[in-house]
Formats: structure tokens, C-alpha cells, sequence
């Protein structure tokens, strides 16, 4: 066999550490090339009054076997701390107070979150029909159509809003949420679907993926952490690159550094940064041409206020994940993480941890707020719906003018000038949560299944299928 390809990974985000590690692992030469002092990208961990509090994302969904066995395999095992049971539970607000989301059916039945009209109306789900051929659908169009209007306002709307901070008038429910859409594209009804799955897998013997939630002794930042650790010289951080150009077959990549200047050539280039810096590279100007000619993809502002309180001063039971708020309720914040219920190792008894969500696509206003007014509004809201008595013992604030993309309606033809590109210009690969799904676990799966392909069949393979169920996993709030 010809030895592996050079490889170089520009950006230390998740994506691009678990690409790098992995590639390592078949004995491929990799270096990442990351523009900030520290890999991890938006993945941070502060310590507030005794509180590990995330900055980013706050824990990891763990949705893949094959994810799991990466963790396992690189040391991250005896690190792992698995969420609080209690984070089974989610709130929704509905009249000014926090509801409990139905777990189960006796729940559904009993949840005061809809009428018995409202309920009743989802009985009539497996007769709808699909739309009509070739129309695309955002996740508004698409609930209200299967189940009606309150089932969006007072429930699937806010999964918008808790993943991708996002405006579900304009989320594509085929790309945004896959395994629904699919539901529907195989059998015609969510719950024909939902049934149908459970027939296929009990014949085949399948057994589902049951997914987890955690995060990581010392905050969710230990997971770039350990994997940077083992790196070593093969990342450069603060590196500034000036010059990528196609030298014959390979990629000639010039950087500076606190080293000094260096050129290396490489076989292959993965673009894992977020999509408004690749315009920015000093690629040859038809490259540049090309990436600047790419669809456009609106990312959702968003702001994260971490506040910590007595926990006496806290009315609510905090015995949940969190809330998610409805637009309706015409509330500032967009919902919070009850942190120190979520993992109760990374806070005091006696205290209370919030991370607060303020901004998104539906308030971009308030997410370009300053510190102060921004926790001002948390605190604000947060204190009149959890019943909190006295001011926060601390508080900050962390704005992402740019948190997360949006996969709305019409991303596919985002996807697929992606793949043209790739298709075109040999040798130049993107990967981050821009494709395949946003959270920590999508971006960590869709980095194994890259290798195979940078590698020419030494690693595992590529998912491959259409747009709409290229990844069709199961997303949960807030990033897990």
C-alpha cells in the first residue's frame, strides 16, 4: 500500500481534533492549523463562585456507538460524568410558569400544556397526507400541518430555539430535523413512522442506540483538552496563515506563528472554521472565487448569561434540564440550563448555576446587547419565573455574534455546491457543524466517517444518502 496522505486541518474546533486524532491513529502525518491560542473552539469551561459553568455547549449528547468507543479509545473514559436523571425532565413555559414536557403517554394525556381538542387532534396525524411533490417545508409548516398549531407553539417550535436558536418560520424541517422529515418521506405519518421503525427493527433484530447525555470531570473543555494533549507539535496555534496554493497535485500551505514562518505541502486540506472565515483564506483566486460564490448561510446571533445564586434564594425545584420558552410568552430569553441540576458535581450544595440564552434569529436585538443589559434580562426573567428572591452572587456574559448555522429552507442547495466544490477542486474537504448537524456528537461522528475517505479506504466509511437523511439522528436542546 502507498503511504497515507499529508493532511492538513484548518481549525482546533471539536470537528478538527477528532478528525486529527483519528487520522493519527491509521498513521496518516496530520497538522491542524488553529488562528486562536488554544484548540476547543466554542467549547470553554469558567469557574464562578465555586461553579463550573460552560461558555459554549453545554454537554455532550452522546448519539453514536462509534463516537462512544472514540471517547473510550483516547483516554476520555474515566473522565466521563453522566448527566443528573433528573435531566430527563424539561420545562416549558406556558402562562408565565414553567411546565413539565410529558415523558410518557399518561403524562401526555395529563399535561395541561394542551386542551382535550388540541390532544384529540393528533389522532387525525396518520390520515394527512404528504405535500405535494418537491415542496420544501420549514418546521412551522410542517408540525402544523401533522399536528396542528398548538402542538408548534407550545412544544416542537421551541426545539428551534434550543438548537439552533433559530426561527422555526424559516427552519427546514428537512434538513434542520431529518429523522422527522423521514418519518414522513418512508411511511406517510409521524406515527406510522414511529411504529413502522419499531416493526423493522424487532424483524432485524436492531437494537437502537440508546443516547446519553454527559460531560467531563473539570467542565465539558476537558474533552479538547485531552484530545489536543497527545498532538503535540502536529497543532499550531496562533497560526496565521498567509498562502494555499495548488502546487501540481498537492496543497503548498504557508503559516506564521510565535515559532516564526513555515511551508508545508500537503495532499489534502479540511476547512473545519465556520463558513464566513473561508473567504478570508489567501487561497489562489479561483479558489477564493468559488468559495465566495457558495450559497449564503445565516448564522444565529446568540448571547450565554451565567448567573449563580443561593440556592435558597430559588423558589423552583430546579429538578430538570431546564426551560424552553415560547415566543408567545413574549418573554427576553429564549430559556436557561438549570447547570448545577444538569451535573451537581460542578457546583456547591448550596448554590444555584443558570446559563441563560438570550438573542437567536427571532431577537437578534437583544443578542448584540451589552454585558450589563444582557444580564440585567436574565436575571430579570429568570428571577420571576423560578420565584429567585435576591440579585445573582455572579454573573458574566459571553456573546457569539455568529453561534450556529442555520439549516433553513433551501439549505440543500448549501449542501450541494459543497459537494461540486469538493467534486471540482481535488483535494479540498469541509467538514464542521455546517453539515450533518450542529451538536458536539453530529460534528464528532461526521469527522469519523471523513477518515475513510481522506485516507482512501483505511478508515470507516463515509454516510452517504440524500440531503434530507444524510444524518437522520435524533437532536435534543440547547447543543447537547
Amino acid at each position: 500500500m502507498s503511504p497515507p496522505p499529508s493532511i492538513a486541518i484548518i481549525g482546533a474546533g471539536i470537528t478538527g481534533l477528532t478528525l486529527a486524532t483519528a487520522l493519527r491513529k491509521t498513521g496518516a502525518p496530520v497538522r491542524i492549523l488553529e488562528q486562536a491560542d488554544r484548540p476547543g473552539g466554542v467549547i470553554a469551561t469558567s469557574e464562578q463562585d465555586g461553579c463550573l459553568l460552560e461558555t459554549g455547549p453545554s454537554s455532550l449528547q452522546l448519539k453514536s456507538a462509534a463516537v462512544e468507543a472514540f471517547l473510550h479509545e483516547n483516554g476520555l473514559q474515566a473522565h466521563i460524568r453522566p448527566a443528573n436523571e433528573a435531566a430527563n425532565k424539561r420545562y416549558l413555559v406556558k402562562d408565565g410558569r414553567p411546565v413539565a414536557l410529558p415523558m410518557g403517554l399518561l403524562e401526555a394525556i395529563r399535561t395541561p400544556l394542551y386542551t382535550i381538542p388540541q390532544k384529540l387532534r393528533v389522532l387525525r396525524e396518520p390520515f394527512i397526507g404528504r405535500p405535494p411533490a418537491g415542496r420544501e417545508e420549514s418546521l412551522e409548516a410542517f408540525v402544523c400541518r401533522r399536528l396542528g398549531r398548538p402542538f408548534y407553539t407550545y412544544g416542537v417550535s421551541v426545539l428551534a430555539s434550543g438548537i439552533y436558536a433559530g426561527d422555526p418560520t424559516r427552519l427546514s424541517v428537512q434538513h434542520a430535523f431529518p429523522k422527522v422529515w423521514n418519518l414522513e418521506h418512508r411511511f406517510g405519518s409521524l406515527i406510522r413512522g414511529t411504529l413502522g421503525l419499531r416493526r423493522e427493527r424487532r424483524r432485524t433484530g436492531e437494537t437502537p442506540y440508546r443516547p446519553r447525555l454527559l460531560s467531563f470531570a473539570g467542565g465539558l473543555e476537558t474533552l479538547p483538552r485531552t484530545l489536543a494533549a497527545p498532538l503535540g507539535e502536529h497543532i499550531n496555534l496562533s497560526a496565521r496563515i498567509t498562502r494555499i496554493h495548488r502546487d501540481r497535485e498537492n496543497w503548498r500551505v504557508a503559516w506564521v506563528d510565535t515559532t516564526g514562518e513555515h511551508t508545508q505541502t500537503f495532499a489534502q486540506i479540511v476547512l473545519t472554521i465556520p463558513i464566513h472565515h473561508w473567504a478570508e483564506l489567501p487561497f489562489d483566486e479561483n479558489t477564493q472565487t468559488t468559495l465566495r460564490n457558495l450559497p449564503d448561510v445565516k448564522y444565529a446571533p446568540l448571547s450565554i448569561v451565567t448567573l449563580t445564586y443561593d440556592r435558597a434564594a430559588v423558589g423552583h425545584p430546579l429538578d430538570g434540564f431546564g426551560m424552553l420558552i415560547p415566543l408567545e410568552e413574549r418573554r427576553k430569553i429564549l430559556g436557561a440550563i438549570f447547570g448545577s441540576t444538569l451535573f451537581p458535581e460542578n457546583a456547591p450544595a448550596d448554590r444555584a448555576a443558570f446559563n441563560v440564552f438570550v438573542g437567536g434569529m427571532t431577537r437578534p436585538d437583544l443578542a448584540a446587547l451589552g454585558a450589563d443589559a444582557a444580564i440585567d434580562l436574565a436575571h430579570g426573567d429568570l428571577a420571576d419565573l423560578l420565584g429567585i428572591t435576591t440579585p445573582p452572587r455572579t454573573a458574566a456574559h459571553y456573546p457569539w455574534p455568529r453561534a450556529i448555522p442555520q439549516y433553513n429552507v433551501g439549505y440543500g442547495r448549501f449542501l450541494h455546491a459543497l459537494d461540486q466544490t469538493e467534486a471540482q477542486i481535488p483535494g479540498l474537504h469541509f467538514a464542521g457543524n455546517f453539515r450533518g448537524g450542529p451538536g458536539l456528537s453530529d460534528c464528532m461522528a461526521n469527522a469519523l466517517t471523513l477518515v475513510g475517505r481522506l485516507i482512501g479506504g483505511r478508515g470507516p466509511g463515509v454516510v452517504r444518502g440524500t440531503p434530507g437523511s444524510r444524518i437522520a439522528k435524533e437532536r435534543r436542546p440547547f447543543g447537547a
